[in-house]
């Protein structure tokens, strides 16, 4: 009996120091790492229960990860560090080709790591989950999978927008939005986006 209570001690104290080792491997994501297909439910979970521990990138990594042409359109603005307050790391650029003032795209990239992170992150993932879909008189809002990712994908004819936003590896959400651009025309620049950023 006694060997029996030595070798549960000896177990707890293996497992509970293995946790700990664990916990203070996670470190800051490499960007030039993160691929840009979704990965399945299982890889999604663990990484989102990793995610609390994780680092969000500097202002600096997401300044150098933000592609600054994207096809024809050149970056015009990037606002970066909006989102430290609520202790988040993320960014805003915007697009637009030269002679075209009307036409722009800006796409929003947040980082999920950090344990303020991972509680947006989860939400939105959940919500990409659904199968839903709305038809209106000026266009349409529907949430689906196309290229291998859950996007929302969002359309209203008579103000000439156009959205996409979809999550990645479990920790970035990228939320695409189109003035004067065609549905098409903004896949074109989200995997455009999506080959440069990998």
């Amino acid at each position: 009996m006694k060997n029996i209570s030595h070798f549960f001690i000896c177990f707890l104290l293996l497992f509970s120091c293995g946790k700990g080792r664990n916990a203070s491997t996670v470190s800051r994501m490499d960007p030039a790492n993160a691929g840009f297909s979704d990965s399945s439910a299982n890889t999604r979970e663990n990484t989102a229960e990793a995610l609390d521990m994780q680092i969000p990138m500097s202002n600096e990594q997401l300044k150098k990860w933000i592609p600054e042409k994207v096809g024809e359109m050149e970056q015009r603005k990037i606002l970066i560090g909006h989102k430290q307050g609520m202790k988040m790391s993320g960014a805003i650029a915007t697009y637009q080709e030269k002679g075209q003032d009307g036409r722009q795209i800006s796409m929003e990239v947040l980082d999920g790591a950090g344990a303020t992170g991972a509680v947006m992150l989860k939400s939105i993932s959940q919500k990409l989950t659904l199968d839903y879909e709305e038809q209106t008189e000026t266009g349409y809002s529907r949430i689906y999978e196309r290229e291998g990712v859950r996007v929302w994908e969002k359309l209203n004819f008579s103000d000439q927008f156009v959205e996409i936003e979809y999550v990645t590896e479990g920790r970035f959400h990228f939320i695409f939005k189109g003035h004067q651009i065609l549905m098409e025309e903004l896949w074109a620049f989200v995997r455009e986006v999506r080959k440069e950023m990998s």
